[in-house]
């Protein structure tokens, strides 16, 4: 399959789709039904059935063992703590190192995600093809150096204060591998895992939305930091998908490959399958009329270039590849990360939303620049003219990325509203020095440019208004914010907001001990020794 044949009807304009249709189609008969399907599913069942009986666990005893999940690996390296989510990253690497890339698709929580999705988007007439880039693909590699090595570069550069100063970092240090301690179990299982809200749409975007705009395992291709270490593993990994000379190269194999591996040219030139993104479904193995494919093991060749990476093949121009990595990079890292509703985007879910922001770039960049533009099956431009699907995704797309703007710029605004407010808010509350109401003056002016500006409210940026209002004298109005805060949770995101309410709540005049009691035990919980709690505690008592 060639470039030039990517668009019938269009041959001047090979890149008018996005991805382009030049994927293969399978020759020689009906491709039938993979047997592996069914049982890919199964495994994955009972994979989410353990997930599920952990928590279970954890709700029912108070203790579990510590998440079996790789990131978690990242405690291991930042607070020297051996845990299970490490051990296990260790032991999926050793088993990649000897059966390949296995685990992502048999046992990978995500990929069950994905291939559900996939297989509901089926159900309603939506069959993504894969997207093709040659610096997008790079992103897993840039997530897993943020999450694994860059806190050690941190802590190398921190060393030197000149520099520190210059890249402004803060003093780090990291417990060296001797000191590391076995941490298996935790009464808190949630601690490091996103909340309902940000749960759910963390499904949406990794599973949904990713594969619709990027394809089967579109995460996995393009985000996930694991399968990074994975694909390296797999690359002198000795187990294989072979061939034998029944082969005659109909292509089944590719057509069910949800991997985005074209296996029949694979091994028509290795004879055997180098594509590290190969996951070991064994669907093509399943299909193959021949019989022909088959697991063994063959002699590894790590650098060997996979069919899928051949150039020819990229749906995109190098300037278009500039466009994507720049706007993936600063949409993971300074538009999504952290962003909305106050529980903060997800690192992961902002890595999924980068790579889908860039390509809503690269599609309005096309949109204006060219005659023909198709997105995925639907035509959204034909001989210049758009189409009904075009108006309405043209509008759809330019209003998110309007929308991306706009949490860049209320980002910035929170960042530098939390950086000006912390110190002086901590200072008048702890009395450490005094702090007047002209300098809490602008503090405020920061806080509400931000609230104004943001779609959703903070609740941390609510919590210190009320304390620089606290700050500012401004009582009745800082007790009122710090009620609206609170609602119906047991206590405040900042001990120092928790303890500016519960002096509130011991007035005489108000006599809310019972809900004092409980945000003062809150922070004691936290902070056992804390000089203001202890003093509300006593206070307390007295008035009891």
């Amino acid at each position: 399959m060639t470039v030039g044949n990517a668009a019938p009807g269009n041959a001047r304009d090979v890149q008018a789709y996005l991805p382009r249709l030049d994927r293969h189609k399978p020759k020689c008969g009906p491709v039938r039904p993979s047997k592996m399907g069914r049982r890919r599913m199964w495994v994955l069942i009972g994979v989410h059935v353990l997930i599920g009986g952990h928590i279970v666990w954890w709700l029912a005893t108070g203790s579990a063992i510590t998440p079996v999940e790789p990131s978690e690996a990242m405690q291991t390296i930042e607070m020297g703590r051996i845990n299970a989510g490490f051990l296990l990253f260790l032991a999926l690497i050793a088993s990649t190192l000897v059966f390949g890339r296995w685990f992502c698709g048999w046992a990978c929580h995500v990929v069950a995600l994905q291939d559900a999705s996939a297989w509901l988007l089926g159900k309603i007439g939506l069959r993504p093809r894969p997207l093709r880039s040659r610096l997008l693909v790079l992103a897993p590699w840039v997530v897993a150096g943020h999450m694994f090595a860059w806190p050690l570069i941190e802590a190398w550069l921190s060393r030197w204060p000149l520099v520190a100063q210059w890249l402004g970092l803060s003093p780090r240090v990291l417990p060296s591998p001797s000191d590391w301690e076995l941490h298996l179990t935790t009464t808190e299982l949630w601690q490091t895992f996103p909340g309902p809200l940000m749960g759910v749409l963390t499904f949406v975007v990794v599973g949904f939305l990713i594969v619709w705009w990027l394809g089967a395992k579109g995460f996995c291709t393009h985000g996930c930091p694991y399968g990074a270490f994975f694909a390296v593993a797999d690359r002198f990994a000795p187990m294989r998908i072979k061939v034998t000379d029944a082969c005659d190269a109909c292509g089944h194999c590719t057509s069910v490959c949800t991997s985005n591996v074209r296996v029949h040219e694979e091994v028509a030139k290795h004879r055997k399958i180098v594509d590290p993104g190969c996951m070991k479904c064994m669907d093509c193995v399943s299909v193959c009329p021949k019989e022909a494919l088959y697991v063994g093991f063959a002699l590894p060749q790590p650098f060997a270039t996979s069919q899928q990476r051949i150039r020819a093949r990229a749906d995109f121009t190098w300037p278009e590849e500039v466009l994507l990595a720049a706007v993936a990079f600063v949409s993971t890292q300074w538009v999504f990360r952290g962003a909305w509703f106050g529980e903060g985007v997800p690192f992961l879910m902002a890595v999924g939303l980068g790579a889908i922001t860039a390509v809503a770039a690269v599609l309005v960049a096309r949109l204006v620049s060219r005659r023909e533009v198709t997105f995925q099956h639907t035509p959204l431009k034909v001989d210049g003219r758009w189409t009904r699907g075009g108006r309405w995704g043209g509008a759809l797309l330019v209003g998110w990325l309007l929308f991306a703007v706009h949490t860049f710029v209320a980002q910035r605004y929170s960042t530098a509203a939390l950086e000006a407010a912390l110190e002086p808010v901590r200072a008048s509350l702890y009395k450490s020095r005094p702090v007047s109401n002209n300098e809490l003056a602008p503090v405020l002016a920061s806080l509400d440019r931000y609230l104004g500006w943001a779609i959703v409210d903070n609740p941390r940026h609510v919590e210190v208004r009320a304390l620089v209002l606290r700050g500012m004298e401004r009582h009745v109005e800082a007790e009122q914010a710090l009620l609206d805060a609170l609602g119906s949770r047991p206590a405040l995101l900042f001990d120092e907001a928790s303890l500016a309410l519960a002096s509130y709540d011991l007035d005489p005049k108000r006599k809310r001990y019972a809900q004092a009691q409980r945000l003062i035990d809150h922070v004691l919980g936290r902070s056992p020794q804390h000089p203001i709690a202890l003093v509300l505690q006593e206070k307390l008592q007295s008035l009891k």
